[in-house]
């Protein structure tokens, strides 16, 4: 390896930085470069937080850029305090587990892992409005897999917890059955397996017994079996051999089965065939649960009003509400610094939506509907006219009457300069579908609560 150490942070630094994030500069001022040997890149962390909280946020930075110089390249991080300074950082921070601590060294050819992640259990899951039907229905699965309910089909956003529940089936189907043979992974795994098998034709028979001989079988982002039609064709049979044998089958989605695009009709009509549950992203209550449940497992005494401050700033999703939660902490013990509202403005500046303070606004509405249709925000406010864009904007429309105190001028100015006329109509006519129409009367209070986190 030619390359020195100096290159190799420095471009490590470029890409932290290229974040523009103020957590970046914890990183920098937290972790150093100590050597360059055999492969090896050793980092120093001042604490063993700062390398579980500060290296897990950037290990795909890292891994990008040590990529970029050695495919055989790896890092490990090892803790040296910092001798000057003697006085205890608060908060206190936890201790961590062996099994944390083996999370610190990784190596950039590492494959996909296909097993459980131990913290992945029913115990471990916050249930609320948004999420207590699919719990309800994965706990039954546990009960009676196989029969109960079969196939289970989850779908929703990313961040949401749809792995979460399928592999706290697999922990609870081992806990009450050990020798259970259950299979884990996701579409994109089973994918490149299949590839393989095909690539080496011995193989083949091998790959079909590995998925076919087991009890359950639990796969994630179905949605990206689009577009691979031998991928298809060999999960469908798959499928039906599990099926017919009555072995359980979990499968999780970003999209119901009749929206995921370029799937073969057959497939998503077994998908659709036992039990289809969204995931909403959670309400407030769930949000504060959420947090609260944080704070208790890391043992560092937060504040309500931060708890509240997060929740109602945070919203999108699960996975980027613990995320700031983690990220308040590290600066908090890393800096020194008393955990409270400033703290987070100054951390999660960015991160921060604009109805933090209760106040919801004309383009936060936007931001959401277009999430909730799936479209861009481009989209929702341009000249187009198509049916997939037309009801999103009339819906939005209609939610910044009822969410903000703007006339409709304002309103259709924010909309590609619509005049008052056209905000009207899309008023009226969403008022009169939630009149006539009960289905979309359930969807349009489902948007209003995607919108306002605090329903």
């Amino acid at each position: 390896m030619t390359e020195t150490i100096e290159t190799v942070w420095q471009k490590i630094i470029e890409r932290v930085n290229s974040e523009k994030s103020s957590f970046s500069s914890v990183f920098i001022n937290s972790i150093k470069p100590e050597s360059l040997e055999n492969n090896v890149l050793t980092l120093v962390s001042i604490n063993e937080f700062a390398r579980d909280s500060i290296v897990k946020r950037y290990e795909k930075d890292i891994d990008l850029v040590l990529k970029e110089f050695s495919p055989e390249l790896t890092y490990k991080v090892i803790v040296k305090a910092n001798k000057k300074n003697t006085k205890p950082v608060q908060p206190t921070l936890p201790t961590l587990s062996e099994p944390d601590i083996k999370v610190a060294t990784k190596s950039v050819s590492q494959k996909y892992d296909s097993m459980l992640n131990s913290k992945y259990t029913f115990d471990s899951f916050v249930v609320g409005k948004s999420n207590q039907f699919a719990y309800a229905i994965c706990q039954g699965v546990t009960k009676n897999p196989g029969s109960l309910h079969n196939p289970v089909f989850i779908y929703g956003g990313v961040g949401l917890g749809k792995t979460h529940l399928i592999q706290a089936i697999g922990h609870e189907i081992l806990k009450n059955d050990p020798k259970a043979k259950i299979a884990y992974l996701s579409s994109e795994t089973f994918t490149n397996e299949f590839i393989n098998s095909v690539i080496r034709e011995k193989k083949a028979d091998d790959f079909k017994k590995k998925y076919r001989k087991i009890d359950l079988l639990l796969i994630d982002d179905v949605q990206f079996f689009a577009k691979k039609e031998s991928t298809q064709e060999e999960f469908f049979h798959t499928f039906n051999e599990l099926y017919q044998q009555k072995k359980q089958i979990v499968l999780t989605s970003d999209k119901s089965p009749d929206k995921i695009p370029d799937v073969d009709e057959r497939l998503t009509s077994r998908f659709a065939s036992g039990v289809v549950v969204d995931i909403q992203p959670p309400d407030l209550e769930t949000r504060t649960a959420i947090l609260m449940n944080c704070a208790k497992k890391s043992m560092v005494e937060v504040p309500e009003d931060v708890i509240m401050y997060l929740a109602q700033g945070v919203t999108s999703n699960i996975r980027a509400l613990e995320g700031a939660f983690n990220s308040v902490l590290a600066f908090a013990g890393i800096m020194n610094k008393p955990i409270n509202k400033d703290l987070v403005d100054q951390v999660l500046k960015d991160m921060l939506r604009e109805t933090a303070g209760g106040k919801i606004s004309i383009n936060w509405i936007i931001k959401r509907v277009s999430e909730f249709y799936d479209i861009t925000e481009a989209e929702m406010i341009g000249k187009r006219r198509s049916a997939n864009l037309v009801l999103p904007r009339q819906v939005a429309m209609r939610l910044c009457q009822v969410f903000t105190d703007s006339s409709l001028n304002q309103i259709g100015e924010k909309f590609g300069g619509r005049d008052h006329t056209t905000v009207m109509h899309a008023c009226d006519k969403v008022n009169k579908m939630i009149k006539n129409d009960s289905n979309f009367s359930e969807e349009f209070e489902r948007i209003k609560r995607f919108v306002d986190p605090n329903k």
